[in-house]
């Protein structure tokens, strides 16, 4: 893409973001009203707890998302870890080399069909990577080389609301309550168990995984008192 056109698609990006009203949500909206994809979500590296959903444009990618972060492993994850773009050309069929992620993302589809592609962008500052833009779209196959280097500005342009938001607008990117949950249920995991709060987390991650259901769910129900996580 020409100069010209990155500075169309951040002006783009920019006024979508301000149309849906600032914040995460109109960040993964803005995502989806400015490149070929059908849905998007954001995920950010967090520490202890791992890749963590801030948000997701829909219950689709919301699915997928915490099937990443229940397994701990996925395309966002391994974005992160190699610091470049992870291409999925085909959910349904293309994720063996995650087998704790390709097991989740089964669970959580409940037998609906898994079909589309996922690209993981990650959102870098200099060496530090922060998490990733996840994008989705319907059709199967890999993204083109211009829908991949709009994807990669993108990218670039979410860091920098990231890092440099101030006031009302670092407030729109507070943590979500999911997330707030788990960090939650790790330290109730830790006080009670007398573990460190690094296997606090796998504990939960362990649960969520045998009992197939969601990290966050397995959060929310030990916040609640409704289950506690007990030594197998």
């Amino acid at each position: 893409m020409a100069s010209s056109q990155f500075d169309q698609l951040t002006g783009r990006f920019l006024r979508a973001v301000r149309d849906a009203g600032g914040g995460l949500g109109a960040v993964c909206a803005a995502c989806v009203r400015v490149l070929p994809v059908t849905r998007a979500a954001i995920v950010l590296e967090e520490r202890d707890a791992g890749m963590q959903p801030w948000c997701a444009s829909d219950e689709f990618a919301r699915r997928v998302e915490f099937a990443q972060a229940t397994a701990g492993e996925g395309p966002a994850v391994s974005a992160v870890a190699e610091g470049v773009p992870v291409l999925v050309a085909d959910l349904g069929v293309d994720c063996e080399q995650w087998p704790g992620f390709a097991e989740a993302l089964t669970v959580s589809a409940a037998g609906e069909p898994l079909c589309g592609a996922m690209f993981a962008v990650p959102l870098r500052l200099g060496s530090i990577r922060l998490g990733t833009v996840d994008l989705y779209r319907d059709v199967t196959g890999r993204p083109g080389s211009r829908l991949l280097s709009a994807a990669l500005h993108i990218a670039d342009l979410v860091t920098a609301s990231l890092v440099l938001a101030t006031g009302d607008e670092a407030r729109q990117w507070a943590q979500p309550l999911s997330s707030r949950w788990i960090h939650q249920a790790a330290g109730m995991t830790s006080a009670r168990r007398g573990i460190d709060i690094a296997d606090a987390y796998a504990c939960l991650r362990g649960y969520a995984f045998t009992h197939g259901i969601s990290l966050v769910e397995v959060a929310r129900r030990v916040v609640e008192r409704e289950i506690r996580i007990e030594p197998e």
